[in-house]
């Protein structure tokens, strides 16, 4: 009898569990394969602070590679160029096929670069986070050489976060910057609580941070962005923080998504049409749910990814993914304090950014290769 193959597409947030427990599967005979474009992982929580050195790059990320080697998987350096549902194949970008008997998908989400006519090849996206390497070099150099016009075009949590580290890594190299937060909204932080928003620009503009409030990036060249009434910012770096969305591999694919090309999945994290497959994170969406793309809900997923596919694997019932109505944000602002946010409760402090280094640090410790 051949033994069952599980692939596991990516190895972000609600996959790291199941990398752990790896060796599970494998007891109960089936082989194990991994997919990822590098041997690591980086945690978007912690990637403005990355940017800013409150952490070093090694502290943010998992060794991908290590971690399911170490459980007796195979890693494959890769990406997915297409999907074949109804013959369970898998094609590599490398031009390599792959069967499988059971799948899962947690290939996170990107910056839709193509929503700002000029933007590729000129800003920067805030993900993947392991670019932002890219991007701190770059502020570096600008700053050592000048006063840069720095702008960060969307006003939601990663532009708050990257504003606010910024802001940290000028200071730390002694250097001037103007730093510029265009948002299309009269208020920053606009799917939370209203006092978050307001204490986000004080702390922001209160460092020397302009907020550049109802302006919407309408296009871009070499040196400006430009709104659709003719508005301009002039900039030497730009980075977008407008939103992430779903790779487009499902679509391409014709397999079930949600109108922003997300897998459409059930209760149990699997394709509502191919119930061999599972997704989590970013990538999905669940039928029924309307529920936002945040790290918490792809973190929670995991243990029961995990379970699902074991029970498939086992022949055991699948169990249904219960999203918490509320759950914590802590956004770190770059200067010691953070923005503490569960529902309509909100405060600011040091103390809570204490906690989400407390929270992040302690999350990343349990999922490190042995």
């Amino acid at each position: 009898m051949s033994r069952k193959r599980l692939i596991l597409v990516g190895g972000g947030h609600a996959h790291i569990y199941a990398l752990k427990y790896a060796d599970r599967f494998i007891a109960e005979g089936a082989e194990v394969i991994l997919i990822g474009p590098d041997r690591f992982h980086y945690y978007s929580g912690m990637g403005p602070g990355m940017l800013s050195r409150i952490y070093e790059p090694e502290q943010v990320r998992f060794d991908i590679q290590a971690i399911i080697e170490s459980r007796g998987g195979t890693f494959i350096k890769g990406k997915v160029a297409s999907i074949d549902a109804k013959n369970r194949t898998l094609l590599l970008q490398s031009g390599e096929t792959l069967d499988y008997d059971l799948i899962s998908y947690n290939v996170g989400s990107h910056v839709p670069l193509h929503l700002i006519p000029g933007a590729e090849g000129l800003a920067f996206p805030v993900k993947p986070i392991d670019q932002l390497e890219r991007v701190r070099e770059t502020i570096i150099e600008k700053v050592k050489n000048g006063t840069p016009n720095i702008l960060l075009i969307g006003g939601g949590p990663a532009g708050v976060e990257m504003a606010g580290n910024i802001w940290r890594l000028v200071r730390t190299h002694k250097g001037n910057a103007h730093i510029i937060l265009a948002n299309s909204t009269d208020r920053l932080l606009p799917t939370v609580a209203p006092r978050a928003g307001r204490l986000a620009q004080q702390s922001l503009s209160g460092r020397g941070v302009t907020i550049l409030s109802n302006f919407m990036a309408a296009s871009m060249d070499e040196r400006t962005v430009s709104s659709p009434s003719g508005d301009t910012v002039s900039y030497d770096v730009a980075i977008l923080t407008i939103g992430i969305v779903p790779p487009r591999i499902f679509v391409d694919s014709d397999l079930k998504t949600s109108p922003d090309g997300g897998l459409l999945v059930n209760d149990c994290l699997q394709s509502i049409d191919h119930r061999e497959i599972f997704g989590g994170g970013d990538c999905i969406a669940i039928q029924g749910r309307s529920l936002g793309r945040v790290g918490v809900y792809a973190v929670r997923e995991g243990p029961v990814l995990f379970h699902n596919l074991l029970a498939r694997l086992t022949g055991k019932p699948v169990k249904a993914f219960k999203p918490q109505k509320r759950y914590l944000l802590i956004f770190n602002l770059g200067d010691g304090n953070g923005i503490f946010v569960r529902g309509p409760f909100v405060w600011k402090g040091k103390l809570a950014f204490r906690l989400k280094n407390y929270i992040d640090m302690g999350f990343m410790s349990k999922f490190q290769a042995p």
